[in-house]
């Protein structure tokens, strides 16, 4: 070997060792700094993701909230102000709305007989057959703000009859309606 080394040229010689530097150099870097490199690049990535999580979770408390208040205005579309009563509650609460609503749109509220309905599905009625004296645009009015109001009531039955003074330009009306709200039932099989 040492024949062979003597009989190189020089260039052959600096070439080989200066070849085999290089190897060496690559061989540190793909199997000892490469490794290190995509650790560090996922890492930085990594990082730069939970600080964008972090900005952005400023405003993740504010979309709670609007979303909170979008479910609350759904429930009092869908419940009225009924959503948190319970049962014994409910018929007092209506009747009381229905007197303050008649009162607001200046109808008559002559009479409320509550009742109990069948079991739809999931759903108990809850009846109540209403009598109220007014004119037409005020039941109309007064239609609008049982609805606002209570949320999801069904006027099952209705009857409007003239009431008298038929040469009037807006006659009185009495009005029989069966106003019907839904509950979850309890579940008993």
């Amino acid at each position: 070997m040492d024949d062979l080394i003597e009989q190189a040229e020089p260039r052959v010689i600096a070439s080989l060792l200066i070849a085999v530097v290089l190897l060496a150099a690559t061989a540190q870097v793909l199997y000892l700094l490469w490794p290190q490199i995509k650790e560090f690049r996922q890492l930085s990535q990594s990082h730069q993701l939970l600080n964008q999580a972090a900005q952005s979770n400023l405003g993740l408390e504010q979309q709670l909230k609007t979303t909170q208040a979008e479910i609350d205005n759904l429930s009092h579309q869908l419940h009225g102000d009924m959503a948190g009563l319970p049962d014994n509650q409910m018929e007092s609460y209506i009747i009381g709305r229905l007197q303050k609503i008649s009162w607001q749109t200046d109808v008559e509220l002559a009479s409320v007989i509550p009742g109990q309905g069948k079991r739809v599905q999931l759903f108990q009625e809850t009846l109540f057959d209403v009598t109220i004296h007014g004119q037409y645009f005020n039941f109309f009015k007064w239609l609008q703000m049982i609805n606002n109001d209570l949320g999801y009531i069904v006027v099952k039955k209705f009857d409007i009859r003239p009431q008298g003074g038929r040469g009037k330009s807006e006659p009185e009306l009495a009005i029989t309606l069966t106003l019907v709200s839904y509950r979850m039932a309890d579940h008993e099989l």
